[in-house]
């Protein structure tokens, strides 16, 4: 362990602490320094935000549904770390050793990059005062961050933070239901609700400011996060005045020169505005409906405090402001979902603007596909073709460097798997690849969902207006779409055509298309990320030796690792099946894409029994 310290690789660090053979006297006898410097070490940066920002746009049955292409939940992993830091803490207490606020500021922070709201409770409200340790602001920062996003980056609530007259009443009732259970709110019928999380993060705040302690940028984001939670806007505004000196009334009314300067804070002032303060500002009037706001004041700080504005950050803004050009139909309208509603014209504005200069951010697939769904709205049928080629091509370079990886993978283990595990604990060099392995396959998994959707969606038209004469699409267009999209295409193919409706039975000619497309390699890369995304030693090892062996399928890998007695006894596996199971358990998020081959023929029912004929 004094060796993996030196090197500080996180993962092999984490690795050594999980290993009984070196963590359990590790935990037991260093030092309560060594001890503490090995869980900081455990970055939530390098195992939680990374999978964060990707399973933003994984489609929720990716986590679920296929066979091969299943992802780990974002839930599993950060359920999964937050397990392992919880059990090492606990042997240590076990071994009688006190346990240092560094260490509880530390689950703080995990709490806090997870979402982990219940754990960030469970450490400031009862451990630190039973141990009379008082927290410090990082404490009390890390404490309302995980407040504020309880719960919201799971599949359940990621989609259901705008703040709407619905989504306020759906918060504020007692008993709330799944995708509303992550905070609650006050509003006019129930305003001295406990569980307000505007309430909650003031009150904490007020503590903070009792300690004697003064805010930096991330006490006064938090803060403004909490309002923008519960649509106290005016309070936001407050904020930005009073810390940074933006006048957003004033900048609606007047010309910049004419205003004062935000306030300058040196390099290395707590209140200098940073990366964080951009990503609250989009993300609060973005979720509030003011998708206009948000732009200016992104543009306008990054501008004034010389920030360049992260290429994730861009997508975030174009994301929400899609959101807001949706808001058209008659019953969301009725429901209080029209507020803030955006042109279409307004997504390709800013597709625009940080693709050209002076931005010239490289076109990415998630950019594309929402451009493309953007088009598919307006039915301009050859604006959306367009953009989901794009998408295909970015996705063939991505396919290109995964099976690059896939065979340095398999070439690795086959020919230097001695190596691997020489010192106890997988190599630094094979943990990089695996990394990288499963980074490229992840996110190719994600982009080939985004554009299997997209591709779909546009055969559910009925008619594509601007496609010239009525009979183009259904006769010309759609038949040349079917032959060169037919990898991207379920097994059975529904259209509708002026007399009727039509199904193709294309499952021999799809998988003919797949072959020959190479999109075959989902089913290897798929099989090999499940063996290898985990944090099990026993069962790392297991992974390597049966690839090692040659592969026979992940059936038989699933069946050695039931049998296998080492990994039944891996306390680290038993957290991964736990978190598997609960995913696989609840409920489905929403439902397939229909069509889809995922439906059996006896099960699934392509037209609608209230669709009329085609018109």
């Amino acid at each position: 362990m004094e060796e993996l310290l030196q090197e500080n690789n996180p993962e092999r660090i984490l690795l050594g602490l999980v290993t009984r053979s070196i963590g359990d006297v590790f935990v037991a006898t260093a030092d309560q320094d060594t001890f503490t410097r090995a869980i900081c070490a455990l970055d939530p940066d390098y195992f939680i935000l990374p999978y964060r920002n990707l399973h933003r746009y994984v489609k929720p049955t990716l986590e679920s549904e296929p066979r091969f292409r299943i992802v780990k939940s974002l839930e599993e992993r950060i359920s999964t770390f937050i397990g392992i830091l919880d059990t090492l803490v606990t042997l240590r207490q076990d071994s009688g050793h006190e346990v240092p606020l560094e260490v509880y500021r530390h689950l703080l922070r995990c709490a806090a990059a997870g979402g982990h709201g219940n754990m960030a409770r469970n450490v400031f409200r009862r451990i630190l005062p039973e141990r009379n340790l008082v927290p410090d602001l990082e404490c009390y920062n890390y404490f309302m961050e995980a407040l504020n996003w309880n719960q919201a980056y799971g599949r359940f609530e990621r989609y259901q933070l705008r703040v709407t007259p619905y989504s306020l009443d759906r918060r504020s009732s007692t008993h709330r239901r799944t995708g509303y259970t992550g905070h609650g709110v006050a509003t006019s019928s129930n305003p001295d609700n406990e569980q307000s999380i505007r309430l909650e993060v003031l009150r904490v705040f007020n503590e903070l400011v009792r300690q004697g302690l003064k805010g930096n940028e991330a006490t006064f984001c938090n803060l403004m996060v909490a309002m923008g939670r519960e649509g106290d806007i005016a309070s936001v505004k407050s904020v930005l005045k009073s810390v940074w000196n933006v006048d957003l009334d004033a900048l609606d009314k007047y010309d910049e020169e004419e205003l004062e300067s935000p306030t300058f804070y040196e390099e290395g002032s707590p209140l200098r505005p940073t990366e964080r303060l951009l990503f609250t500002v989009v993300h609060i009037f973005g979720t509030n409906n003011e998708i206009s706001v948000a732009g200016m004041l992104l543009d306008y700080l990054s501008r004034n405090y010389n920030l360049t504005i992260p290429e994730d950050l861009w997508t975030y803004l174009l994301e929400w402001t899609f959101v807001l050009s949706c808001q058209q139909q008659g019953w969301r309208v009725r429901k209080g979902f029209g507020i803030g509603r955006v042109s279409f014209q307004a997504v390709e504005s800013l597709y625009e603007v940080f693709h050209n200069e002076p931005y010239n951010v490289k076109p990415k697939v998630v950019d594309l596909i929402f451009r493309a769904k953007m088009w598919t709205r307006r039915h301009i049928l050859d604006r959306a073709l367009d953009d989901i080629r794009a998408s295909m091509r970015l996705l063939d370079e991505e396919r290109t460097n995964l099976s690059a990886l896939y065979d340095e993978m398999r070439k690795y283990l086959q020919t230097r798997h001695d190596e691997i595990f020489k010192d106890g604990v997988a190599s630094a060099e094979f943990l990089k690849l695996k990394r990288e392995f499963l980074s490229a396959s992840l996110t190719l998994d994600c982009h080939l969902q985004l554009i299997i959707i997209a591709v779909r969606n546009t055969f559910k038209e009925k008619d594509w207006p601007a496609s010239r004469r009525e009979v183009e699409w259904a006769y010309r267009r759609l038949p040349q779409l079917v032959e060169e999209w037919s990898d991207y295409l379920p097994d059975i193919i529904p259209y509708y055509t002026p007399t009727g409706h039509v199904k193709l039975f294309g499952q021999e000619h799809r998988r003919s298309a797949i072959i020959s497309s190479n999109t075959a390699q989902t089913t290897k890369t798929g099989s090999m990320r499940t063996m290898f995304d985990t944090y099990s030693p026993a069962r790392l090892r297991h992974s390597a030796d049966y690839v090692r062996r040659g592969p026979r399928g992940l059936a038989a890998f699933d069946e050695e690792a039931e049998a296998d007695e080492e990994e039944a006894a891996d306390w680290v596996l038993k957290y991964e099946r736990n978190g598997r199971d609960e995913r696989v358990g609840k409920r489905r998020y929403g439902h397939l894409n229909y069509p889809s081959a995922d439906w059996r023929m006896e099960e699934w029912k392509p037209w609608s029994k209230h669709v009329g004929p085609y018109r």
